[in-house]
């Protein structure tokens, strides 16, 4: 029995969706029609919530939350969450779900500090690490875009096996970096100067363009929203898939070779902690700025968002499950959120 081709009317009207899902940029001349108050709150509820927030743990706490300190810190520490949740919301643009990122991530910054108190030189401390992060994420798209294997359970199975791995380089105890060369690489000792900033900074910028500016970005999107529509339009769908996979992975073993230089060490259960904020991060973005797209600044604001909710409960001495429970709210409230947003068709088109 033979399969039998799209009509060419058909061939007609999905390259037209996928070239409508594509576009950079409205067409010239394009009607625009002012955004009322509740466009304004469906694209950016968020952003006036963590102003919001900010505010109301400023007022009940100016000595501590307002100070310059306090707001490095949070910076500085919401850096290396920042970079994983950009590593999840690549997978995420083309439709499928990476939970490995967060064993990367861990596995990454013990292989790291292995490699560098082995006597290897920093620079090929950094090599080895990505490259670790390359296999990986080929492996990730190796059973999911060739083998068909379910995203989800695939990508679980992997992080099961890092965390296992994870056992294994440490032998079950605390692995500490020896070398302070590596350690500088995200801070200055002796003073505030925060490196780790700038690498998230220049990462941001650079996945922004990827995804906002470039084919590559629209068509990893056309992927997410259309497989089989992209695909008729010529679209290559599993190059794309396999290329989000990969810098997912990659952008994940970065963070982990960055975590060992802030850190100093690295336990043997470490990686999933970051997993949910990662998540969180990037479904609270799927809400703001460009509602119903997973997108680069809406993830910052949710990182930060998450970040400021933490660290305000803290201050005010909540005990550390709120955080926790803070934290589960939050990506609840993102998922529902970016569900509604695509229920009703708001796309963030300006």
């Amino acid at each position: 029995m033979t399969s039998r081709s799209p009509s060419p009317s058909t061939k007609r009207i999905t390259t037209a969706m996928v070239s409508t899902i594509t576009k950079a940029r409205p067409e010239p001349g394009m009607a625009r029609t002012r955004p009322g108050p509740a466009a304004f709150l469906t694209r950016y509820g968020v952003i006036v919530f963590l102003v919001l927030l900010v505010t109301i743990f400023a007022l009940l706490m100016p000595r501590t939350f307002p100070t310059s300190g306090n707001l490095m810190a949070i910076v500085a520490d919401q850096s290396i969450p920042i970079i994983l949740a950009l590593a999840a919301i690549l997978p995420l643009a083309a439709g499928e779900f990476d939970l490995s990122i967060a064993a990367v991530l861990g596995f990454s910054s013990i292989l790291s500090i292995a490699l560098s108190n082995a006597g290897m030189p920093l620079p090929l401390v950094l090599a080895g690490t990505l490259i670790f992060g390359l296999l990986v994420g080929a492996v990730n798209a190796f059973f999911v875009v060739k083998i068909g294997i379910n995203a989800f359970i695939g990508t679980l199975a992997m992080a099961t096996i890092l965390a296992g791995l994870n056992l294994l380089l440490t032998r079950g105890s605390l692995m500490t970096l020896e070398s302070e060369e590596f350690a500088r690489l995200t801070s200055v000792p002796g003073s505030r100067i925060q490196i780790v900033i700038a690498y998230a900074l220049v990462l941001v910028l650079v996945i922004w363009y990827l995804l906002e500016r470039t084919p590559f970005g629209r068509y990893l999107r056309a992927t997410g929203m259309g497989r089989p529509a992209a695909r008729l339009s010529g679209v290559r769908t599993e190059r794309y898939l396999t290329s989000s996979f990969v810098l997912a992975a990659l952008l994940a073993s970065f963070a982990g070779f960055l975590l060992a230089s802030r850190s100093g060490s690295a336990p043997p259960t470490l990686g999933p902690e970051f997993l949910l904020p990662a998540y969180a991060a990037a479904f609270l973005g799927a809400a703001t700025i460009r509602p119903g797209f997973f997108n680069v600044w809406g993830t910052v604001v949710g990182a930060f968002l998450l970040a400021v909710g933490s660290n305000g409960l803290t201050l005010m001495g909540a005990q550390t499950w709120v955080a926790n429970v803070f934290n589960g709210v939050a990506l609840l409230a993102a998922v529902s959120a970016s569900v509604i947003v695509a229920r009703r068709g708001v796309n963030g088109r300006a």
